[in-house]
């Protein structure tokens, strides 16, 4: 048994560290572009420096810190062109996964987008701007969720923890009624025109999100 917990702890404490650091930089307590130091960060975490160079190499595979050798590791940071790369990948993925999904679980479909949009009403009323960014991410992952096309979900998988992180910084200000018209169309299965909505929603993001990463 006292083996078992041995070989666990410096797992477990890569995992605890993982998803701290990642919660810090989704949610801006860390900011775009900036430095971070293993030593500095295992303080704050109060765990030795391994766990910590652990999980800064799973957030540099899921795009967000980049390491730089003899320069040291940064919280991504997007200029103007990559951002409007983001967005047209996303869009890809999206109106791609949105176009099967129809074609398979329409009605599923349907049903999960108005429950999402529902809740953005309500977390607009509330002026809670934390639920609404969570659940934009949720309306738009039931795409996703809807497809059964594995490959689509790996390509997404890429650019999840960036788009989450972008979320935070940069709301969308009509959000219920950009999302609400997209449920329309998907409930009357008219795909061209749900295509057409999600693509033009998801591109009129690259203003804000640009401004955002300048702004950091």
């Amino acid at each position: 048994m006292t083996s078992a917990l041995t070989l666990q702890r410096p797992q477990l404490l890569t995992d605890m560290a993982d998803e701290r650091l990642r919660a810090a930089i989704v949610d801006g307590e860390l900011r775009l572009g900036e430095q971070v130091s293993e030593a500095q960060l295992a303080r704050r975490l109060g765990v030795s420096k391994t766990p910590v160079r652990e999980a800064l190499m799973r957030l540099k595979a899921d795009g967000l810190v980049e390491i730089h050798p003899q320069r040291g590791t940064f919280v991504f940071r997007l200029d103007a062109r990559q951002v409007g790369q983001l967005c047209r990948y996303r869009a890809t993925i999206e109106t791609a996964a949105l176009r099967e999904a129809m074609g398979l679980q329409r009605k599923s479909l349907a049903r999960e987008l108005a429950s999402r949009t529902r809740a953005m009403a309500r977390a607009h009323r509330d002026q809670d701007a934390r639920a609404l960014s969570t659940l934009d991410m949720e309306f738009h992952w039931q795409l996703l969720a809807h497809c059964d096309n594995p490959y689509l979900h790996a390509g997404y998988g890429v650019i999840r923890w960036q788009l989450l992180a972008m979320r935070h910084r940069a709301p969308i200000s009509n959000a219920v009624p950009s999302h609400r018209v997209l449920v329309d169309a998907v409930t009357d299965d008219d795909v061209e025109e749900a295509c057409a909505l999600l693509s033009a929603h998801v591109l009129e993001n690259e203003a804000r999100y640009t401004a955002a990463c300048e702004a950091a």
